[in-house]
C-alpha cells in the first residue's frame, strides 16, 4: 500500500515555490521521494528553498523567471523534461493578490491576475501534458492547480482573485476531460485561510482573523503543511481514479453555515 503513495524518482514541477504553500508542497513531495523542480520570481528565495531541501536529502532544483512570459514557461518545461528524462507532475501554485472594490478595479488589474492564475497554468499544463503523454501507461502523470475557497465563497473586494480561481477550477475540469483517457489526472485544491506570508496583511487584522476562526468548524487557520499533504497525495498513483475534482481543504468552512460568535 505504501508504494501507492510514493513519489520516488518522479519529476514534479512546482510554481511559486520559494515560500508559503509552494515551499510546503515542494517539501511534501520531496519527502515522498520526488525530484522537485522549483520555480519562483524571486531567484534568491527559491534557490534558498531548494538548498534547504537538498540539505534534507532531497533532489531539488530551482529556477527563477516570470510565469507571464509564456515562451519561457514552455522552455522551462522542455528543459526539465530533457534533464530529468520525463515529467510526472505539475503543480500550478503561483499566485498574487490585488484586492479592491469592483468600482475601483481596472481591466489591467484583472488581466495581471488572469495572466498568472489562468493563462500560465494553461500554458504549463499544455506543455507538460505533451511530455507526460510519452510516459509509459497506464498512469502517465498528474496536474494539480491551486484554486481557493474564494472561487465559491468570495468576500467583498476580491473579484479579480475569486473569478480567476473559479476559472482555474474550470480549466482543471477541461484538462481532466482532455487528458483522462491518457492516464493523466488533473485536479485542483481550494484552500481556506492559511498562515502564509502572502496573508501577512490580513493576518495583522486581529478582528478579521477572529471572524475566520469563528466561521471555520476547525476554529483555526491552516498550516501550509496541511494544504501540501493532499497535493502530494493527488500527485501519487494512489489518486489514479481522482480526476477533475475541486478539493476543498478549508477546515470545513465551505460546507457549513458556521459561527461561534456570541
Amino acid at each position: 500500500m505504501a508504494g501507492l503513495f510514493s513519489l520516488a524518482g518522479k519529476p514534479i514541477l512546482i510554481t511559486g515555490a520559494a515560500r508559503g504553500l509552494g515551499a510546503a508542497m515542494a517539501k511534501a513531495c520531496a519527502n515522498q521521494g520526488a525530484q522537485v523542480w522549483l520555480q519562483d520570481l524571486n531567484a534568491e528565495a527559491v534557490e534558498g528553498t531548494a538548498e534547504t531541501l537538498r540539505g534534507q536529502g532531497a533532489d531539488a532544483q530551482a529556477t527563477a523567471f516570470d510565469l507571464t512570459d509564456f515562451d519561457v514557461c514552455r522552455q522551462w518545461v522542455q528543459e526539465v523534461a530533457t534533464q530529468a528524462g520525463s515529467i510526472w507532475g505539475l503543480i500550478n501554485n503561483a499566485g498574487i493578490t490585488n484586492h479592491g472594490h469592483v468600482l475601483d478595479q481596472t481591466v489591467e488589474d484583472y488581466r495581471s491576475i488572469y495572466d498568472l492564475h489562468v493563462l500560465a497554468p494553461f500554458v504549463l499544463s499544455q506543455a507538460a501534458g505533451k511530455v507526460m503523454l510519452a510516459n509509459p501507461g497506464p498512469h502517465r502523470g498528474r496536474i494539480v492547480s491551486v484554486s481557493s475557497i474564494a472561487a465559491t465563497h468570495p468576500r467583498p473586494g476580491v473579484g479579480n482573485y475569486a473569478s480567476s480561481k473559479a476559472a482555474i477550477a474550470g480549466l482543471t475540469r477541461s484538462l481532466a476531460a482532455d487528458f483522462g483517457a491518457d492516464g493523466i489526472c488533473a485536479n485542483a485544491i481550494a484552500p481556506g485561510y492559511v498562515l502564509t506570508e502572502m496573508n501577512k496583511k490580513i493576518l495583522s487584522d486581529t478582528g478579521f482573523v477572529r471572524r475566520i476562526e469563528n466561521r471555520t468548524p476547525a476554529a483555526r487557520w491552516a498550516d501550509p503543511a496541511e494544504i501540501a499533504a493532499p497535493v502530494a497525495f493527488l500527485m501519487s498513483e494512489g489518486a489514479s481514479y481522482i480526476n477533475g475534482q475541486l478539493l476543498a481543504v478549508d477546515g470545513g468552512m465551505n460546507a457549513f453555515l458556521q459561527s461561534n460568535e456570541e
